[in-house]
């Protein structure tokens, strides 16, 4: 059956077209997706200030939960974390124990900023250290001496050249206890360059003071002889740790039972070759799990996506060569025959097209992941990594997705007898196959009953159940398709005969015989809105409520920042003393990570949260129960929470929850208040205290301010090195943020939409191109080029507005979920201008793809036509 395939398909080269650039276009899709999982499984960066350490020691960068009942421990569940760790300082006796380590160097790293004349960052990220780490990297005296006071410093040759500073000049560093003036008693330099984190060294107790975790160290570098990579075995070996090699920090399990009361303790996580360079890189473990989550859920989505599109291609082009397998079948040849035939067929056009769509995916993963480090979303040292896997697993997907489709699709005509099969290719059946509508049925109702128990649902829980929603109700949608469209016609076909006499009436009429065919038609459409719509309109929702939020709650008149690593206390407490402040606020953003039991298993979220001073002056965070005047300590006892994550820890004022702060320190606080204002400000809020004690920097992010119209020029003379804005600035500053978060969402969803719209392109000019016969009888009975084509716009209105109701029906409700889960009204932000433009989308693609095709089909003489 081999030959018999590649004859056909010699002879059907154009219907083969739709099928091709479907598995194409999904080709692209998932080979970009599995690119950017590669990178984030694979990546590595190369070492640079641990560059001349052969091994590392460091805190960890993710909190996990394992998992050990029979087995070994299992991780079930890893988030990163926001801020770097720390190990303690006595671990460097227990690591020169360990046989082979010759010396043990400590590291402390912190954010400082090194200001110009006029009080701007000479750079945007420079790090302090003290100058006995030198050598990890290793950093050489090009000129001058080692610092030997507090108020000297040597400065990385980069930095020198840039602010022209020179051996004897006086340098100001902005750090945790202010801006500080410094004589620069040298310049040092490394070989290698270290562009990423160029440094400031001071003296070792200046460096323990702004370093600001007393008995704690950023990590160490083990120098020792033999491999590197025995000696950090054998590290291993010697230090007792709850995490595993990857640097995670566990929630233990106690007992075997799941969640656990507490959570393990941290231990060190030891680093050598290429994975020193995540040491150093505090933003590494972040950036690979944004990597894998985006395209692990992206990839998930165009998986999906390209299975509907292609099965519907595959089915399409099947059933307009019925009469083709209703001959072979009458002819002699067997089920398995034709089976073959059309597997063997497909799965040549699934290798052939998922190979050519394999390059152009290639450019778009290395397109979207220059775009996420151009945004920074990724680091700059993250490299891309590009590898044979992805290509191989696109292929071998489109491949598989395309034999699946067409054995799928011909299983009807294979099993039915050859005379029958006669019969269905001259006039498809009207009935649905029993299979097909139970499946369809058991979708709807499951889709229905997610829908309705999503609106019971509280937090985040509801929200995320919108994927689930959207999948079931558009697969129900599409195996119901033939009812749907006979609903349909049943509903307005009487309009649509009163209305055109001649060209409603026989759109009505192949609606009626041909509703298995147009329903092939619809589903795409009704994908594209449904998927767009809630897509969009999600995003148009969250943003709205939090910039409502956002707007309501800022009530300080003016906003104090920094463009270096922060606002020192000692800024904080000039500003306070100023004539005309009547309230500062000082406030540390930041991300927590929650720990509960979400549908009896233990779940970790992450929370962007707040550090806050009380009483908070210029902020209103609408609090609906106890108050946050409460919000104070650093002892980690009390927390105020967003009525949405307190629906999602199920905790109320008075209850204590189990939070990690963003250094993976544990806390199980007291809740002391529940705000509504979660969206626009965060859904946590710590005591700025405590939050202080565990970031990099120990500094304020900004100052809110609460002031008379004097202020502002008070404020200038007291903020040197900082940033000043009035409320409306604050606001801009939050919107190109909000913008940021938005460009993220749509990029990744916005090629699944446009795929879908190539292929709901694709499908309906497979549909149109595919009656030309029928078209050719028309006009041999007597009907005009004109009355044909009006037939087809009165089909491609039928059909654009089945998608259009469908569509509706199905993004309405899973709207509602996302709206009530996150703002507490059912009723979503939906942009009138957007949505019409939307419906506008959807009818122009149905009726372009399907005149233009037509009127192709229309040309030449119709008897030849008809012979063809």
């Amino acid at each position: 059956m081999l030959g018999l395939a590649f004859a056909t398909m010699r002879r059907r080269l154009p219907s083969l077209v739709g099928s091709v650039l479907a598995l194409l276009f999904a080709a692209v899709l998932v080979t970009a997706c599995g690119v950017l999982m590669e990178t984030g499984l694979r990546a590595q960066i190369r070492p640079e200030r641990y560059g001349a350490a052969p091994v590392v020691v460091a805190g960890p960068q993710s909190t996990s939960i394992l998992k050990k009942e029979d087995g070994p421990i299992e991780v079930t569940e890893s988030v990163p974390l926001e801020e770097p760790t720390t190990i303690p300082a006595s671990l460097a006796a227990d690591l020169a124990k360990v046989s082979g380590v010759r010396e043990v160097v400590p590291d402390l790293t912190f954010p400082v900023g090194l200001l110009d004349a006029d009080g701007r960052a000479v750079h945007g990220s420079v790090y302090g250290h003290g100058w006995e780490s030198a050598r990890l990297t290793p950093y050489t005296l090009r000129a001058g001496r080692a610092p030997a006071s507090p108020d000297e410093i040597v400065l990385d040759a980069v930095l020198a050249d840039a602010a022209r500073l020179k051996v004897g000049t006086t340098a100001r560093v902005l750090g945790r206890d202010g801006l500080r003036a410094y004589t620069v008693a040298g310049i040092a330099g490394s070989g290698s360059g270290v562009a990423r984190q160029p440094a400031v060294f001071f003296s070792a107790p200046r460096a323990a003071e702004l370093f600001g975790h007393q008995g704690r160290v950023s990590a160490f570098g083990v120098f020792g002889s033999g491999d590197p990579e025995r000696l950090k075995d054998r590290i291993d070996a010697a230090l007792p740790r709850s995490e595993n090699a990857t640097g995670r920090v566990s929630l233990g399990l106690k007992g075997g039972r799941k969640g656990g009361d507490a959570p393990a303790a941290a231990g060190p996580v030891t680093y050598a070759g290429d994975e020193r360079g995540f040491a150093e890189e505090p933003r590494s473990s972040a950036a690979r799990e944004t990597l894998v989550v985006l395209s692990g859920s992206l990839g998930g989505i165009a998986v999906m996506v390209a299975a509907f599109v292609v099965a519907g291609t595959f089915g399409l082009a099947l059933r307009q060569r019925g009469r083709e397998i209703a001959l072979l079948r009458a002819i002699g040849a067997t089920p398995a025959q034709v089976r073959s035939m059309i597997g063997k067929e497909a799965l040549l056009i699934g290798a052939v097209a998922s190979a050519a769509g394999v390059p152009a995916g290639v450019a778009a993963g290395r397109w979207m992941f220059g775009e996420l480090v151009s945004k920074g979303m990724i680091p700059d040292a993250f490299p891309l990594t590009v590898g044979p896997v992805p290509m191989l697993v696109a292929v071998a997907l489109g491949t598989a997705t395309a034999w699946l489709s067409a054995r799928g699709a011909v299983r009807r005509a294979t099993r039915i007898r050859p005379t029958e099969a006669l019969g269905e290719a001259a006039a498809e059946p009207r009935a649905l196959g029993r299979v097909r509508a139970v499946t369809g049925l058991i979708f709807l109702t499951l889709g229905t009953a997610l829908c309705g128990l999503s609106m019971f649902m509280t937090g985040e829980t509801a929200a995320m159940s919108a994927g689930g929603i959207v999948i079931l109700l558009t697969v129900a949608a599409a195996l119901l398709g033939p009812w749907l469209v006979r609903v349909a016609v049943a509903l307005v076909g009487g309009a649509l005969g009163r209305a055109s006499r001649v060209g409603g009436y026989l759109a009505v009429a192949n609606t009626r015989t041909g509703a298995r065919s147009l329903a092939a038609v619809v589903s795409p459409l009704t994908l594209m809105l449904a998927f767009a719509g809630t897509t969009v309109f999600t995003q148009s929702t969250i943003g709205h409520a939090t910039e409502r939020q956002a707007a309501e709650g800022m009530r300080a008149d003016y906003v104090v920042s920094s463009a270096g690593p922060g606002v020192p206390a000692d800024a904080a407490r000039a500003v306070r003393a100023l004539p005309g402040v009547a309230g500062v606020t000082e406030v540390i953003d930041t991300r927590v990570i929650g720990h509960f039991d979400e549908l009896g298993e233990p779940t970790l979220r992450p929370y962007g949260a707040l550090g806050l001073t009380v009483p908070a002056h210029g902020l209103d965070l609408d609090v609906r129960a106890g108050s946050l005047d409460r919000l104070r300590g650093d002892a980690g006892k009390t927390v105020a929470l967003s009525t949405l994550a307190a629906g999602s820890f199920g905790a109320s004022v008075g209850d204590r929850v189990r939070l990690r702060l963003g250094d993976g320190t544990p806390i199980t606080p007291t809740v002391v208040a529940v705000y509504d204002r979660g969206l626009g400000f965060g859904d946590v809020a710590l005591p700025y205290d405590l939050v202080r004690a565990h970031t990099a920097s120990g500094m304020a992010d900004r100052l809110l301010v609460v002031g008379d119209g004097s202020v502002r020029s008070r404020l200038a003379t007291v903020s040197r090195g900082l940033t000043v804005t009035d409320r409306a600035g604050a606001k801009a500053d939050r919107d190109a943020a909000a913008e940021l978060n938005d460009w993220v969402n749509l990029l990744a969803l916005g090629l699944i939409i446009v795929f879908i719209a190539i292929s709901v392109v694709n499908t309906l000019v497979m549909a149109t191109a595919g009656r030309v016969r029928e078209f050719a009888l028309l006009r041999l009975v007597g009907g005009t080029r004109r009355q044909v084509l009006g037939v087809i716009r009165w089909e491609a209105l039928l059909v654009g507005g089945v998608a259009l109701v469908v569509g509706t029906a199905i993004a309405v409700p899973t709207l509602a979920a996302v709206s009530y889960g996150l703002t507490g009204s059912a009723i979503p932000h939906v942009r009138p201008a957007v949505l019409a433009s939307m419906v506008a989308a959807t009818l122009g693609l149905a009726f372009a793809a399907t005149l233009l095709p037509a009127r192709a089909a229309l040309a030449g003489r119709p008897a030849d036509r008809v012979r063809g």
